[in-house]
């Protein structure tokens, strides 16, 4: 597989985490070792951009609570 079809997987795997789930979960059971490790990848940034994601919304959300506990309301 050449080198700008996976850094397009890996790229769609943290954009659109999904996929890289399915491709993960699917290409990790191929015979194929190069394509093992390609699904081993795109599932690990799958899952990292899914954890990076609710780690941001958790820190956005409690940046916009925080005002109104602080100002005494």
């Amino acid at each position: 597989m050449s080198g700008g079809l996976k850094a397009l997987l890996y790229i769609l795997s943290f954009f659109i985490p999904i996929v890289g789930i399915i491709l993960g979960i699917i290409w990790m059971n191929d015979h194929d070792l190069e394509k093992k490790a390609i699904g081993k990848n795109c599932l690990v940034i799958g899952i990292i951009s899914i954890v990076l994601s609710c780690i941001c919304w958790f820190a956005l959300s409690a940046l916009s609570i925080a005002p109104a506990f602080m100002s005494g309301y």
